[in-house]
């Protein structure tokens, strides 16, 4: 059973595709990941690298990538890097494409949840703190 949704999507819903080159994956103008790779014979091949500002999603990755990845692709994780080599017969093209899309799908969806709930703590914190100079004021 894969931890994963059920859910039709393609790497070009997501504007990124599994065919020979490069890929970067976006989520409020930030690039999160990239993702090179290339045909080597009758597989491909690549790795997906997490930049800079977004490492604290590759445990994520990691685990949601381990629950619910397809039996021909092979995956190979450096935590050191972290990245992620990958390589699966080219004829399961289509199913390792499925479950990267929705994959990336998450981790797009992880991003704008921490943005959203940034805001409603930051919000929270501003209410209480006006809160209490309104409870100072009405005791003095």
């Amino acid at each position: 059973m894969s931890a994963l949704p059920k859910r039709q999507l393609s790497f070009f819903e997501q504007g990124v595709g599994l065919a020979t080159g490069f890929s970067k994956i976006l989520v409020n103008q930030q690039e999160i990941i990239k993702i090179f790779n290339q045909k080597s014979g009758m597989v491909m091949q690549g790795m997906c690298k997490f930049e800079e500002n977004s490492e604290v999603l590759y445990p994520l990755f990691k685990g949601l990538s381990e629950a619910g990845k397809p039996k021909s692709l092979n995956l190979r994780f450096t935590s050191a890097e972290r990245a992620a080599y990958f390589y699966y017969p080219e004829s399961s093209q289509a199913e390792v494409s499925k479950f990267f899309s929705e994959l990336i799908l998450l981790l797009q969806k992880e991003v704008k949840f921490k943005k959203v709930l940034k805001e409603v703590i930051i919000n929270r914190n501003q209410f209480r703190s006006e809160q209490f100079l309104l409870q100072n004021a009405m005791m003095d």
